[in-house]
């Protein structure tokens, strides 16, 4: 069975054969897919509603105190990781309502903290009350330019998982656990990603190590990445700032594509309007995993890039990506 605090005082139980939430049930097989939680082949969603935070097809969940929920779900995608990362969303989720303050740190990266918004658009950030101390390593990296920030002393384990710490010293506290993990993540041994571990309380640390590679640092203007993670997979597509980043490797060279502005090494590509479900994605009129049959379009796979007329087919890649010609 797996607990998951959807906010302080409300917790989602799921179990082999029902979903319950306070006197709400669900009954039925459950599965943990790469795409998302499912009972009986339905998709479970959960909302951001004070009442009834979980929807089942046409059938809602509702129960406990009516607090707003805060979740991670369907953050992230990453090829070979998807069971995995739906199990370490459920778990930061609960890391999150439990007052973790690392949760917070990677909650406000995924949905967009306001005090990340204000650097973004050349504001005077202020940091919440819940987690000052790690929520200003944020505000600090993205204020770096106007004024010198001395971080207070976190454990050795925090200050790594931040980037606080030398090369040298973090070496020493990689180990083939969740934490050992995320920090192997966050100085570039992407290595890592190949681990096979065992589900548990610290699991989430897998999503807060994967957002750990890209070091997505809010400045003005824009957010930087670091897309070196593509060394080590073809492919992801992560909700970054509540925006989608969609980055691949294409024959060597990184292309990223999103609407929100983003400053990385290789190619870029922005537009107002993105969307994914899962890995299939639209950003304007650049498709991601999606087929479009044009008389003149750019195909980029893993392997190659070309010019062509475009048709459907099994392009034996990871990933595909379709733009018309210009």
């Amino acid at each position: 069975m797996l607990e998951v605090k959807l906010s302080p005082n409300r917790v989602l139980y799921v179990e082999d054969n029902k979903i319950q939430l306070g006197e709400s049930r669900y009954t039925g097989l459950v599965e943990i897919k790469r795409d998302g939680l499912y009972i009986d082949r339905r998709l479970v969603v959960f909302r951001r509603a004070l009442k009834c935070p979980v929807k089942i097809g046409g059938v809602y969940l509702c129960g406990g105190p009516r607090e707003l929920p805060r979740f991670f779900y369907r953050e992230a995608f990453v090829e070979g990781l998807g069971e995995e990362l739906r199990v370490s969303e459920l778990y930061a989720t609960t890391a999150l309502n439990e007052g973790n303050c690392l949760a917070e740190y990677l909650y406000a990266l995924v949905k967009g903290g306001p005090h990340l918004w204000d650097i973004y658009y050349g504001k005077s950030p202020r940091a919440p009350r819940r987690c000052r101390d790690i929520i200003n390593i944020q505000i600090s990296r993205g204020e770096r330019q106007k004024k010198v920030f001395k971080p207070p002393t976190f454990s050795k384990e925090t200050a790594a998982l931040l980037g606080l710490v030398k090369f040298s010293e973090a070496i020493e506290l990689i180990e083939k656990n969740w934490l050992g993990f995320a920090i192997a993540l966050r100085y570039g041994v992407y290595s890592a990603l190949k681990w096979r571990l065992n589900y548990n309380r610290d699991s989430w640390l897998l999503l807060f190590g994967l957002y750990s590679a890209l070091d997505p640092v809010v400045l003005p203007g824009g957010v930087a990445i670091d897309l070196g993670i593509l060394r080590a997979t073809p492919y992801l597509v992560v909700r970054l700032m509540g925006r989608w980043l969609v980055a691949m490797n294409v024959a060597g060279l990184y292309l990223s594509v999103g609407n929100i502005n983003m400053m990385t090494d290789g190619g870029r590509k922005r537009d107002i309007y993105a969307s994914c479900e899962d890995v299939k994605c639209v950003v304007g009129n650049f498709l991601f995993n999606i087929c479009k049959e044009i008389s003149c379009g750019i195909v980029r796979t893993w392997d190659f890039e070309f010019k062509s007329l475009v048709k459907c087919k099994d392009y034996g890649s990871p990933f595909f990506a379709i733009e018309p010609c210009q």
